[in-house]
C-alpha cells in the first residue's frame, strides 16, 4: 500500500483543547491545551519492509481537570457578566480589612467568615477584593454559588474549579496538580472532602514556607443542600488540621443556624473569625447619588427636568427604606433605570404606598410594586413557580405551559429588575437576589404572588407530567434534557398523591428512558408511599429501575449463566457492551420501548443486583460466547443497511437524527467475513454512498470509512467490487475532507 516506505511513525498529540485554544508559537494557550485535537504527525521512512509505529501521548492532567470546572462560578467569568461589585468609594473601610487579613504574612486565623442578610452586598464585597486580590498576587481561586443555577447552585465543581485556579495561579502548583489528574483522572468525580485533601491539602504541603493564598467562597448558603454545605465547611477544616498550609479561607453566607451551629462547634474553636457586613447608610447614599445621576444624564426624558433629581428629601427617604443594605437601593436603580418607561414615573411608584411593620418592609413593597405593574398578573404564578423550583430558560418554560414561542419572554417583560432574563433563548432565568425567591416563598410578604402553596407545586407538576406524555420531536430532545432531568426529583419532593397517579401512568416511554441522570428508586419508594397505588404502576417502575440498572456502564451485580439466550437478548446485550444508551439501542433494533423493557427484564432471575463489582463486558461474557457475540454483531449489521437502503420510521419515539452509517461501522469492526452481510452490503445504492461522505467530515475517514475498508479488507480479496470502490473512491475523498 506504500511501495518503497520502511518505516511510518504516526504521532498522536492527544486530547481536545480547552477554552484557550492552541498557543501562539511556543506559548502554551492558557486554559485550553493543545488545540481542537487530536493531530497526526508523520514520519516516513524509504526503504524496503514497511512498519507503522503510534505513539500517543497521554492528555494532560491540566486539561482533564478544564473539563471539570465551572467557569460561571468565577468571580471574572464572561458567563456571569456583568458580576456585581461595590461602587466606588463605597465599602472602603471593610474592603481594606478583609485586604489586610488576606495579605498579612501571619494572620491570626486561618478561616474568615463574612456573614450578613440577604441583600447586604456580601457578593459585591467579594468580586471587588477578588479583583484586588488578584492584582496583588494574593488570589488562589473563588467559587461563586448561586442558588438553583445549574454548575453554581451545588458542589459538584467546587474543589475542582477551586484547583483549576490554583493551577494556573500559583506557578509552583500546577506541575503537582496536573500531575495529580493524571495519575488518577477519577479524582474530578471523587468527594469533597477527598478533592479537598488531594488538591489542598496534599498539594500545599510541601509548601508551607510559601507566601499564603486566599480561597474565596461566596454564597454558601445558596449551595443546594445544608449537608452539603457543612460538609464543605468539615472538609475546608479537614484541610489544614494535621499540619498548617499556606493557604487562607474566606467563606461569605448569610447567618444561617446550621453554618453557624457549624463555626461554633469545637471543630472551628481558634481557627475562624467572623466579620459582620454591617449596615451602611452612607454607601448607599453615595451609590444612589451618583446613580440617579447617571440616570439623569441618560435618559432622553430627562432632558427637562430640574437637577437635583431626586431631591435630597426623597434621596434620604430612600436611603432610610434600604435599611442600610444594598439590596434596596440595587433593586430601586433598576427598576427605575427601564429604558421602556419615564424614570419620574417609576421613581412615584417606589415613593407610594410603602409597608411598615418588618426589616425589609420597604423591599417588600418594591416587589410587590413591580409584581403589580405587569399586565397579566395571573399568568406569572405558574411561571414563577416554575423558574422558583426547577430553573428553566424561556424556550422551556414556553414548552412547559404550552404557550406560542416567545410568549414567556413577553410575560417577563416588566420584571427584569428582579428577575436575569438572557437575550438568548437558552440561558436560565435567575433572579437578581435571593431575598427575591425568600419573597415569593413567604406568604404573609407576598400575598397573592405566594408561590410556595402546595396547590401551585401540584398544579406545576400537573403540567410537567401532561407534558410528558407526548411524544418527543425532533426539536424537543437536545433542547428540554435539562428540565426533564428535574422530573423525578420534584415529583418525589412532593407528598405522596394518589391524583398524580394516572399522569405518571401515561408518560411517553422514551421520556422516562431519556433521564438518564434521575433516580428511580426514588420514584419507586414515592410510589409505594401512596395507598391504593395501582400495581401495575408500581411494576412499570419496577421494570424501569432495573432497565436502567442495566443500562449502566459499571454497575454491581450478580450474574448466573443463562442457557440459549435469545436472539434479540443477544443483539440487546451486544449494544449495552459497546454503551450504547437506551434510545440508541431501542432504534438500533428496531423494537418499541415496551418490547425493549420486556427482553431486558427477561434477565432479572440470572442477573441481580449484589455486592461485587462487574463490568458490562464481564456480564457479556458471562452469558455470550464471543464467536456468537461476532455472528450477533452481524445480524445487527444487516439490520443497519436495511435502514440504510429503506429509511424507516424511528420507533424509539425520541426524535433524534441517528447516523446508521455510525452503527453499521461499529458493527463491521466486530464481524468476521461473511458472504451474506457482504451481498446485502452490495444493495447500497453507490451514488447514497458517495453523497453520505461528500457531505461529511474528516471523522467521517477515520471513525467510518477507513473501519469499513479494513472489514473489507478481511476478506482477503482485493479484486472484490465493493474493496476496489472503496480503496479507488471513498477512501480519497473522506482524505481531501
Amino acid at each position: 500500500m506504500f511501495p518503497g516506505i520502511r518505516m511510518m511513525i504516526n504521532y498522536i498529540n492527544g486530547g481536545r483543547g480547552g477554552a484557550g485554544g492552541q498557543g501562539h508559537r511556543s506559548g502554551i494557550g492558557g486554559a485550553g491545551g493543545h488545540g481542537m485535537g487530536p493531530s497526526l504527525n508523520f514520519d516516513i521512512r524509504p526503504g524496503g519492509n514497511f512498519t507503522m509505529n503510534n505513539v500517543q501521548q497521554a492528555e494532560r492532567g491540566i486539561d482533564i481537570l478544564h473539563r471539570a470546572v465551572a467557569p460561571e462560578a468565577i468571580h471574572d467569568s464572561t458567563d456571569s457578566f456583568p458580576q456585581p461589585k461595590c461602587h466606588p468609594e463605597t465599602r472602603t473601610k471593610m474592603l481594606k480589612h478583609l485586604r489586610n487579613w488576606a495579605v498579612d504574612p501571619n494572620p491570626e486565623t486561618t478561616v474568615l467568615w463574612l456573614h450578613g442578610p440577604a441583600g447586604a452586598g456580601k457578593s459585591a464585597i467579594l468580586q471587588t477584593l477578588a479583583s484586588q486580590l488578584q492584582d496583588a498576587g494574593a488570589l488562589g481561586g473563588c467559587f461563586f454559588f448561586k442558588r438553583n443555577h445549574p454548575t453554581r447552585g451545588n458542589a459538584k465543581k467546587l474543589v475542582t474549579t477551586i484547583a483549576y485556579q490554583l493551577a494556573l495561579a500559583v506557578p509552583w502548583l500546577r506541575a503537582s496538580i496536573s500531575q495529580i489528574v493524571e495519575n488518577d483522572p477519577s479524582t474530578i468525580f471523587r468527594s469533597i472532602g477527598t478533592q479537598m485533601k488531594v488538591f489542598i491539602s496534599d498539594a500545599f504541603r510541601a509548601h508551607v514556607n510559601r507566601r499564603s493564598v486566599t480561597i474565596l467562597i461566596d454564597g454558601l448558603d445558596e449551595c443546594e443542600g445544608h449537608n452539603i454545605q457543612q460538609e464543605i465547611l468539615r472538609a475546608i477544616r479537614d484541610s489544614f488540621f494535621n499540619h498548617p498550609i499556606p493557604v487562607l479561607f474566606l467563606v461569605a453566607s448569610r447567618p444561617e443556624p446550621h453554618i453557624r451551629e457549624m463555626f461554633d462547634s469545637p471543630l472551628y474553636a481558634g481557627h475562624y473569625v467572623g466579620f459582620n457586613v454591617e449596615k451602611s447608610f452612607n454607601d448607599v447614599y453615595k451609590y444612589l447619588w451618583d446613580e440617579f445621576s447617571r440616570i439623569h444624564h441618560e435618559h432622553s426624558t430627562m432632558a427637562k427636568i430640574p437637577r437635583p433629581w431626586p431631591s435630597f428629601d426623597v434621596l434620604e427617604d430612600l436611603v432610610d427604606k434600604s435599611s442600610g443594605h444594598f439590596i434596596y437601593a440595587v433593586t430601586i436603580i433598576k427598576f427605575i433605570d427601564d429604558k421602556n418607561y419615564r424614570p419620574t414615573q417609576r421613581l412615584a411608584m417606589v415613593l407610594e404606598n410603602s409597608s411598615q411593620g418588618s426589616p425589609f418592609g420597604a423591599l417588600d413593597q418594591l416587589y410587590m410594586d413591580i409584581l403589580e405593574s405587569t399586565p397579566r398578573r395571573s399568568e406569572l404564578i405558574p411561571i414563577l413557580c416554575a423558574i422558583a423550583n426547577i430553573g428553566l430558560t424561556v424556550h422551556e418554560i414556553d414548552w412547559l405551559f404550552e404557550l406560542v414561542e416567545g410568549e414567556t419572554r413577553l410575560l417577563l417583560r416588566g420584571l427584569h429588575s428582579v428577575l436575569q432574563v438572557p437575550l438568548w433563548d437558552n440561558g436560565y432565568i435567575s433572579t437578581h437576589h435571593a431575598s427575591f425567591l425568600d419573597f415569593l416563598n413567604d406568604h404573609s410578604r407576598s400575598h397573592n404572588f405566594y408561590i410556595g402553596s402546595l396547590d401551585h407545586q401540584m398544579d406545576l407538576a400537573r403540567s410537567f407530567l401532561r407534558r410528558c406524555a407526548r411524544r418527543i420531536q425532533p426539536s424537543d430532545w437536545y433542547r428540554l434534557r435539562h428540565p426533564q432531568e428535574h422530573l423525578i426529583p420534584f415529583i418525589t419532593s412532593l407528598p405522596p398523591s394518589i391524583e398524580l397517579c394516572p399522569l405518571i401512568a401515561c408518560m411517553e416511554p422514551a421520556r422516562i428512558f431519556a433521564l438518564t441522570n434521575a433516580n428511580f428508586k426514588d420514584m419507586l419508594s414515592w410510589l409505594k408511599r401512596i395507598p391504593s397505588v395501582p400495581q401495575d404502576l408500581i411494576e412499570l417502575w419496577e421494570d424501569c429501575t432495573y432497565v436502567t440498572l442495566m443500562a449502566t456502564v459499571d454497575t454491581s451485580l450478580m450474574v448466573k449463566h443463562i442457557n440459549s439466550p435469545s436472539s434479540e437478548l443477544c443483539q440487546v446485550l451486544v449494544a449495552l457492551r459497546l454503551e450504547y444508551g437506551l434510545h440508541s439501542i431501542s432504534h438500533l433494533l428496531d423494537i418499541t420501548w415496551d418490547k425493549l423493557r420486556t427482553i431486558i427484564c427477561s434477565l432479572r432471575p440470572s442477573i441481580t443486583e449484589t455486592g461485587y463489582w462487574a463490568t458490562s463486558y464481564q456480564i457479556l461474557q458471562a452469558i455470550i460466547p464471543w464467536e456468537d457475540q461476532r455472528w450477533t454483531c452481524q445480524d445487527i449489521a444487516l439490520k443497519c443497511i436495511c435502514r440504510i437502503v429503506n429509511p424507516s420510521e424511528d420507533c424509539s419515539g425520541m426524535g433524534i437524527e441517528f447516523d446508521e452509517w455510525k452503527y453499521l461501522t461499529d458493527m463491521l469492526t466486530h464481524c468476521p467475513p461473511c458472504d451474506t452481510l457482504y451481498r446485502e452490503f452490495q444493495r447500497i445504492p453507490r451514488s447514497m454512498i458517495t453523497s453520505y461522505f461528500e457531505d461529511g467530515s474528516s471523522w467521517h475517514h477515520d471513525v467510518i470509512a477507513k473501519p469499513i475498508f479494513q472489514w473489507l479488507e478481511s476478506f482477503g480479496d482485493p479484486t472484490l467490487e465493493l474493496a476496489a470502490f472503496w480503496r479507488q473512491e471513498i477512501l480519497p475523498l473522506t482524505t481531501r475532507l
